[in-house]
């Protein structure tokens, strides 16, 4: 479960390669609070943010493969197979 900062935007809306671009910048904030900086705490804070835009970017790819291999096996959307008369 992707960690919640209060100041962080809400990234489910943003697309993949807006995540990719932050995950970019995020390892090179972190890579510079290591070899610059001795507060824990800011590398940590970088560290949850950088975690997050992660796992969203992962669950994603999962769900798109998840997706393409059930259009694969011609598997219907559970929207299909439900009949509402």
């Amino acid at each position: 479960m992707p960690l919640f900062h209060p100041l962080q935007e809400d990234i489910t809306k943003l697309s993949e390669e807006d995540l990719s671009k932050r995950i970019r910048e995020l390892t090179s904030k972190i890579m510079s609070a290591r070899r610059f900086s001795r507060n824990p705490d800011l590398q940590n804070q970088i560290q949850n943010a950088l975690n997050t835009y992660r796992e969203e970017l992962r669950t994603r790819r999962i769900k798109e493969a998840q997706d393409r291999f059930k259009k694969s096996r011609g598997e219907p959307e559970l929207g299909d197979l439900v009949n509402i008369e």
